[in-house]
């Protein structure tokens, strides 16, 4: 089982989206998937159309197990919903005798071959939890200044939970790339000259990656043929096609 941690402390940056779209494409690769919503706001379930819902504090607080507390999302993919009592999760975690082994502990006796945590945009005992939990994190970043340095803060978050012995490996994943503007265009260059092959191809900004939540539909039912998915261009560059190619190695690696 590999465990997958979609991270940035900048909100806004479509770090939900990427979660339920590789969920659900991993899904329709045929791999059992599990995606657990560590955000209060609980989105995750929102946007595959079923009621948020405290899982993630039943998984936590009253230790329930994985099969009690995921629910059915699509074929090959259950989730773990959350709402706000997730924060009183946290809040049970920070009193525990080993906060930052929570999540692998309640994670331990999941049969999946992919588990995908996704994090709410801030910096706190679930956010070192997860990170200790998982193999390989995704830090989805808009290309804007304060974007990108929510990106430095996580990978400052991956040093530290180095210095404990947990290595992670981790991919850059810009989004709302529109290549009209000056700004978008100077950022990737500068993440790319900085990180290189940890930047995979950006994701096009796309109106309709806004819509689908509301029809409670995944990009790839909802506009699976639109730049979202497919990438921009005559060469179809980035997109969240390219994403899961990029990723589907990861885990075959």
């Amino acid at each position: 089982m590999t465990i997958l941690t979609i991270a940035n402390q900048k909100g806004g940056v479509g770090k939900t989206t990427t979660a339920v779209t590789i969920a659900h494409g991993l899904a329709v690769a045929g791999r059992r998937t599990l995606l657990v919503d560590l955000d209060p706001q609980g989105h995750v379930a929102f946007s595959l159309g079923l009621p948020k819902g405290p899982g993630f504090y039943r998984l936590i607080v009253d230790e329930e197990p994985i099969e009690k507390v995921a629910i059915h999302a699509r074929g090959n993919l259950e989730i773990v919903p959350g709402d706000k009592r997730t924060e009183k999760a946290k809040r049970t975690i920070v009193i525990s005798n080993f906060p930052t082994e929570t999540i692998s502990r309640a994670l331990k006796h999941a049969r999946y071959d992919v588990v995908i945590l996704d994090l709410a945009p801030s910096l706190d005992v679930l956010h070192v939890s997860a990170l200790m939990a998982s193999d390989w994190v995704l830090i989805p970043t808009k290309l804007d200044a304060m974007a990108v340095d929510g990106v430095n803060e996580v990978l400052r978050s991956m040093a530290e939970v180095a210095e404990r012995g947990h290595r992670l490996g981790y991919s850059i994943l810009p989004t709302f790339f529109d290549r009209t503007t000056r700004e978008t265009v100077v950022q990737l260059q500068s993440l790319v000259e900085t990180f290189r092959d940890h930047v995979w191809p950006p994701i096009p900004q796309d109106t309709k990656a806004r819509e689908a939540p509301a029809y409670g539909k995944s990009l790839w039912e909802y506009c699976p043929n639109s730049p979202v998915i497919s990438g921009f261009g005559e060469e179809r560059t980035g997109g969240y096609g390219s994403t899961m190619s990029r990723l589907l190695e990861v885990l075959r690696g």
